[in-house]
């Protein structure tokens, strides 16, 4: 028994051609849509890393005033430990008011967390993408450090009116020796910061908090 293929209307070489202008369209069509995919993602990644590289900017600004301030505040910390070691007589001296000015800037990682849910990271040079990374955990650590600060400083401010009996004055001094050990601890990795923000080329950007900067919290000196 003999099969026979049905023969095309205009030949085999004719079905031939116009099957390859249909595979040659396809894929035509396929290459744009992958063009105009690429596209999109490289408009998408812009916008992430700019909006990336905006809030690092900021950070580091804030990163920047806050190191200046603490060596006022490692002064303001030893005048009142040595007014309350004395017995805390007498007027309370400029640190009392200066401190409670005094603190670290809160840093900012929402951007980050918005890029870190979508795919968009998934698009960066992978080792760019280590680099933001490394920042962003050195933020989110000293973060912790900064809210713990802040509570410290708060807690001295408290306990400076309390320090005309015994007890009070002991409870500042400790609270005194807490916030002191917590601003070298975060000082202390100051170069750690600054290699990273360096690595990505981020320029600081205090524009954001100028406002805030009061002249009783800029450290003098």
């Amino acid at each position: 028994m003999h099969f026979h293929l049905p023969k095309p209307l205009h030949g085999w070489r004719e079905f031939a051609g116009e099957v390859g202008i249909i595979v040659v369209g396809v894929l035509i069509a396929l290459g744009a849509e992958q063009v105009v995919e690429n596209w999109n993602w490289h408009q998408k990644v812009g916008i992430v890393r700019q909006s990336l590289m905006g809030e690092l900017a900021n950070d580091r600004g804030r990163w920047q005033v806050g190191m200046i301030d603490a060596r006022c505040s490692m002064r303001d910390i030893d005048e009142l430990d040595r007014w309350a070691k004395g017995g805390a007589s007498g007027k309370a001296p400029r640190a009392a008011s200066d401190i409670d000015n005094r603190g670290f800037f809160w840093m900012h990682s929402a951007n980050w967390n918005l890029a870190t849910s979508s795919e968009t990271l998934d698009h960066l040079p992978i080792d760019e993408q280590l680099a933001f990374a490394a920042l962003y955990d050195g933020i989110e650590h000293r973060q912790v450090d900064i809210v713990k600060a802040t509570d410290l400083f708060d807690r001295v401010v408290a306990l400076i009116p309390l320090a005309g009996d015994e007890q009070g004055r002991r409870e500042l001094r400790l609270t005194l020796g807490q916030l002191r050990l917590k601003i070298e601890a975060l000082t202390h990795n100051n170069g750690y910061m600054e290699r990273h923000f360096e690595r990505l080329g981020v320029k600081p950007d205090r524009s954001d908090i100028v406002a805030d900067m009061a002249p009783a919290r800029r450290c003098a000196g």
